[in-house]
């Protein structure tokens, strides 16, 4: 009887030692999506040169959009803090339906490394819980989905508004 005991706890502390190491992962892709702006204003100023941000943000719609696009990664930082709580309290389906919602945005936008990173989340995810984002729906369908997903909603609304405008100005 003591054995099994053992083994139960050695496999629990296990679990939450691998959990805290993917929590790492979960710090530093909040940390690059919010310094996500700054990174894009830099890259606006360098184009800016001398003259003053707004004139350039007024004269070249393709850097205003793509400006606008890296304003989501704040957005998107302040989600993953509810995807990691939820992930903590053992809302599996919560973390894979907003992560799997979160990678078509960061698609829509063309953030091919907040893509990759996203994967990356939504595979550590799967493989601490097991559920697939199909399952998490299932899971999640009679289960309040709907508010779950509203901050994720928002955000696909804003990206698919980006990538509209993208099309029309012929940056795909």
């Amino acid at each position: 009887m003591a054995k099994k005991k053992n083994r139960r706890s050695a496999a629990s502390t296990e679990v939450v030692r691998n959990f805290h190491a993917r929590d790492r992962w979960f710090t530093t892709a909040k940390v690059l999506l919010a310094i996500a702006p700054f990174i894009s204003l830099g890259y606006l100023q360098a184009a800016a040169g001398t003259t003053d941000l707004q004139s350039v943000l007024s004269q070249n719609p393709t850097l205003t959009v793509s400006f606008l696009a890296s304003m989501t990664g704040p957005f998107i930082a302040y989600l993953l803090k509810f995807v990691q709580q939820h992930l903590h309290a053992g809302d599996a389906g919560y973390a894979v339906c907003n992560l799997t919602l979160m990678m078509v945005a960061e698609a829509m936008l063309s953030n091919t490394i907040y893509f990759i990173l996203m994967i990356v989340l939504l595979y550590f995810v799967f493989e601490m819980t097991g559920v697939s984002p199909a399952a998490a729906i299932r899971q999640k369908w009679n289960d309040h989905f709907w508010r779950d997903i509203s901050g994720s909603i928002v955000l696909l609304v804003f990206s698919a508004f980006c990538m509209f405008v993208s099309f029309r100005l012929g940056m795909y």
